[in-house]
């Protein structure tokens, strides 16, 4: 389960990273793994902090048939993911570490990668789905440096011009329609549902609603 290409510096790295953290599960084996790192920690081990932690209880009263749930999921289902995306991977000797994936070096990935708790709301897995995608980033960068709420529009240039790294006479009007038309049927709405942003589709209105995940569009490495 060794991954190479763990730097995750694209954009698309950066869908994986997040869309990866779009579940509670992985979140929590994150969580639990890094507090272990680098030294690491053994799958059966990891199976009963998990299922601890899912049915809230200490690891040592964990029955027998949760843990072997845990250790089901976490074979099947969790660790592979985790791996794919470049975020975890197991050691020779078989205990699982943290990986040189930068959301564990830089400080603006933080809370992303501290989160994992059975208590955390449980719109969380809303919020990761709505930040894997380059897009939903770009709009939430373009968005922080507003003080109001700019026109839909409006939106829809800026990031056609950022996701070109073009200037504005740069950009036909077709491009600017193709990434409206995205926006308001794919990418506000869901943005929306997460509460990261506030739409007012009647008016053509948008504007960074805020989220304790997301304190500033800027602390997540959104575009660069």
């Amino acid at each position: 389960m060794s991954n190479s290409p763990t730097s995750g510096s694209g954009p698309d790295s950066r869908d994986e990273f997040f869309g990866t953290l779009a579940d509670a599960r992985r979140r929590i084996v994150v969580r639990i793994v890094s507090e272990r790192s680098p030294e690491g920690i053994g799958k059966n081990d990891l199976a009963f902090r998990l299922a601890a932690v899912i049915i809230d209880t200490p690891p040592d009263t964990v029955s027998d048939s949760d843990h072997q749930r845990a250790l089901v999921d976490l074979h099947h289902r969790l660790l592979p993911q985790l791996a794919d995306a470049g975020v975890l991977e197991e050691t020779d000797d078989g205990a699982v570490v943290t990986t040189d994936h930068r959301a564990f070096e830089d400080t603006r990935f933080e809370r992303p990668v501290s989160i994992g708790r059975g208590d955390e709301p449980d719109d969380h897995d809303a919020v990761f789905k709505a930040l894997a995608d380059d897009r939903r980033r770009t709009v939430l960068s373009v968005l922080a440096g507003q003080y109001r709420p700019i026109d839909t529009e409006t939106l829809a240039r800026d990031v056609a011009v950022r996701e070109a790294d073009a200037t504005e006479r740069e950009i036909s009007d077709r491009r600017v329609d193709d990434v409206y038309v995205s926006l308001v049927h794919v990418h506000l709405p869901l943005l929306t549902e997460a509460t990261l942003v506030s739409y007012d589709a009647e008016e053509g209105r948008v504007s960074y609603e805020g989220h304790p995940l997301v304190p500033s569009p800027n602390t997540i490495t959104l575009t660069g």
